[in-house]
């Protein structure tokens, strides 16, 4: 069964486009002296150096049963925590490209939408959102462009994205047709 996202939440986020997405995931790289040329990224090494960007950030892997059953992983951005289910961490750890893509999505929010308390970065909405105002989009987004970046992957095919990405087929999918 494919992981559907769902977009909708009751939170705007500053608009960010996908071009500056892309931009975050490449400065995130550069940060933490990964290579931008090649496509494959070590998510769970990312998740072990947040704190080189701020001090603050933390994750604990937490017993699946602590989560909704449909909750691979969750930000508290007042925290500046991540909460992983252990199988998630666990798999991650072994290269399965959907666990590799909750957790970038995680490191995304804690990412994008970290200073909530200092500025209301995000806040109750009832209307309707452009897509990229919505956080988890946001989200999803950066994870993509951190997995798949767009110029290593821009002439690759769907297969060649999936095994020098590590990602799953829906993912590459996805990507390969939002580039």
């Amino acid at each position: 069964m494919t992981k559907i996202v769902n977009y909708d939440t009751p939170y705007i986020a500053h608009p960010v486009s996908r071009t500056s997405l892309r931009l975050v995931a490449e400065e995130l790289k550069k940060k933490l002296n990964i290579s931008v040329t090649k496509p494959y990224v070590d998510v769970v090494m990312i998740l072990d150096r947040l704190s080189e960007i701020d001090s603050s950030f933390n994750y604990e892997i937490v017993e699946d049963w602590q989560l909704d059953e449909h909750v691979q992983a969750m930000t508290n951005v007042e925290a500046k925590t991540i909460y992983i289910k252990s199988s998630v961490y666990e798999d991650a750890c072994q290269g399965i490209g959907k666990d590799r893509m909750s957790i970038a999505h995680e490191i995304g929010h804690i990412l994008l939408h970290r200073d909530v308390i200092q500025m209301p970065v995000l806040y109750r909405y009832d209307g309707s959102l452009k897509l990229y105002q919505k956080p988890e989009w946001q989200a999803e987004c950066f994870a993509a462009e951190l997995l798949m970046p767009y110029e290593q992957i821009k002439n690759m095919s769907v297969e060649e994205i999936m095994i020098s990405c590590g990602v799953s087929r829906p993912a590459a999918i996805y990507q390969k047709s939002h580039i």
